[in-house]
């Protein structure tokens, strides 16, 4: 039991080193768009690109960026513990949805996006995202179900855009990413390269669009 408590300690701490270290910067990288093979580059400390891949991926799942559920539903709306003392000042933590939240949709307006001009689903990405705001517009993502189509996929994007893609840890299943600046700009070039096909969700205005793929 001794051993087993001082190596929990022992990881606890180095944890803490880590995150000391350079976990802060890690995550404000990633909140500006690098991928973790630039930020391995900036890191003051060496790091190695795996331990950098697994955080930048728990902080995008944090901040909401990036959901394993889909947008809108319970386990998708953004959370955070608050600590709490009873009479007796012993604390505890309670999950909270984050102020300005919104909360789960019940109801989607559905429709499938139409369009065979390069360029227009682009447009039609920022519109919509400017229209609900990046934090309640988000596409799917399929990129860890299959391995040998995800290689086929990042072929035709940039060399930037295809090291975004690869430093995520993508579970095998449907995720979904915030259409920020550069999702839009990459996914709006794998559609026009015939090599997507998923959906949006834009929360504040209910709508769910299905995107065939591209022929």
């Amino acid at each position: 039991m001794r051993e087993e408590n001082n190596n929990f300690f022992k990881h606890a701490l180095s944890d803490f080193a880590y995150d000391v270290a350079c976990g802060a910067q890690i995550r404000h990288l990633a909140d500006l768009g690098y991928a973790v093979s630039q930020i391995v580059k900036e890191l003051d400390v060496a790091v190695s690109y795996e331990s950098v891949q697994k955080t930048v991926t728990e902080h995008l799942r944090k901040t909401g960026v990036l959901l394993l559920g889909k947008p809108g539903s319970e386990n998708s709306v953004k959370t955070k513990f608050i600590r709490e003392y009873d009479s007796y000042g012993r604390p505890s933590f309670r999950q909270v949805a984050e102020k300005g939240a919104d909360a789960a949709v019940t109801s989607w307006q559905e429709r499938i996006y139409q369009s065979s001009l390069t360029g227009e689903f682009f447009r039609f990405l920022n519109d919509k995202t400017t229209e609900n705001g990046e934090d309640c517009s988000y596409i799917s993502c399929d990129f860890g179900l299959e391995k040998q189509n995800m290689q086929q996929s990042l072929s035709v994007l940039e060399q930037q855009q295809r090291a975004y893609i690869e430093g995520i840890l993508w579970h095998k299943s449907r995720m979904y990413h915030q259409l920020t600046p550069s999702i839009r700009v990459l996914m709006s070039r794998l559609y026009d390269c015939g090599c997507y096909e998923g959906e949006c969700y834009f929360m504040r205005t209910r709508e769910h669009v299905i995107l065939p793929r591209r022929s």
